[in-house]
């Protein structure tokens, strides 16, 4: 029985592909099997998985004959027919470091409590081009050098002190997970559709503890294919938000100040989003629906949402006059805890 099963799930990600299975075959650690999965790909990924399928008996294969739509029943289905102990869902358009796996596996090896062992993340672009480290959101939402330093923490207060804020654990691709504990915590929830794994995270650490390797051992690519660039056009992302944070106060006990802050930034993400939204026959309801929630949690949501209408209004005059991206650059260097330069 291999120590750890490599899920692969594909969607339309040929490009990448080569190089997420290059980044996997390569690992210094090699007591693992590959299942690859593909989700009715459009593209020619099926030719480029049945390539290295054909070279490599590690690998196994399965293909959807009809589009599930979600990452999440994807992971779910790998997870069932994996035969390791722990889970490396290796996103097919990310790779890594050959040494990922030989980091990661004795930090759940020597650690049984620990469910979830991740390593820093690296943002590159649809050529490979380095960005920035992901340590540079880390020490922006939670002004904190904890990300700089391997640790291993309480999973109940993870959540209760870092969840509750942001999704920790930014990228899949970047973790390696106890299969027990992933099937004790029910797996993920195929419905949602951004912060599914965020959701899952917080099931997963209610029950566990965390681990986290300082080492940049993983490449996440941001392109404009990502689910995420898609997701945050659609209202629901902020229904599974509150679902999360919610439930995040139900199970564990959170700080006030905590709470307080947290809400305040999803109700401001919210209003944030009103202009990227897809206007859709329910885009009113439902975020009139969702106005009425956030303006519990922030009394002064109005004057959020009008300020971000002027901020609106002002960006696209400095995008006609060509200089928006250097008043951007200077406001992040002159208010870096306020606004974010990536």
């Amino acid at each position: 029985m291999p120590k750890v099963s490599v899920i692969i799930p594909n969607y339309n990600h040929a490009a990448f592909l080569p190089k997420r299975i290059h980044s996997v075959l390569g690992q210094t650690f090699t007591d693992f099997e590959v299942i690859i999965l593909d989700d009715c790909s459009p593209d020619n990924s099926r030719e480029i998985i049945d390539k290295y399928a054909g070279k490599s008996s590690v690998i196994r294969t399965h293909y959807n004959t009809e589009n599930t739509g979600s990452t999440f029943a994807q992971w779910n289905k790998g997870v069932a027919l994996a035969k390791g102990e722990y889970i490396w869902i290796a996103e097919s358009d990310d790779f890594a470091e050959i040494t990922l796996l030989e980091t990661l596996v004795p930090l759940l090896d020597n650690n049984p409590n620990v469910g979830i062992a991740y390593a820093q993340s690296m943002l590159v672009d649809e050529n490979d081009q380095l960005l920035h480290s992901f340590n540079e959101h880390y020490q922006f939402v939670y002004q904190s050098g904890r990300w700089k330093s391997d640790f291993i923490a309480d999973g109940r207060e993870e959540c209760a002190n870092y969840l509750m804020y942001h999704n920790v654990i930014p990228n899949a691709s970047g973790a390696l997970l106890r299969k027990s504990v992933y099937t004790a915590a029910g797996g993920a929830d195929p419905t949602w559709k951004l912060n599914g794994d965020w959701y899952f995270y917080v099931k997963m650490l209610l029950i566990s503890d965390v681990a986290f390797c300082a080492k940049h051992l993983n490449y996440f690519r941001m392109h404009s294919q990502t689910q995420r660039h898609k997701a945050n056009a659609n209202a629901k992302v902020y229904d599974e938000l509150i679902h999360t944070l919610t439930y995040i106060e139900q199970s564990v006990p959170v700080p006030p100040e905590v709470s307080k802050e947290a809400w305040h930034r999803v109700a401001s993400w919210w209003a944030g989003s009103l202009y990227r939204q897809d206007i859709t026959k329910t885009y009113f309801q439902h975020n009139w629906k969702l106005y009425t929630f956030f303006r519990k949690k922030r009394p002064r949501l109005a004057l959020n949402i009008i300020s971000n209408s002027i901020f609106l209004t002002i960006g696209w005059v400095l995008q006609l006059l060509g200089i928006k991206k250097v008043i951007k650059h200077w406001r992040a260097k002159l208010f870096p805890k306020k606004f974010f330069k990536y």
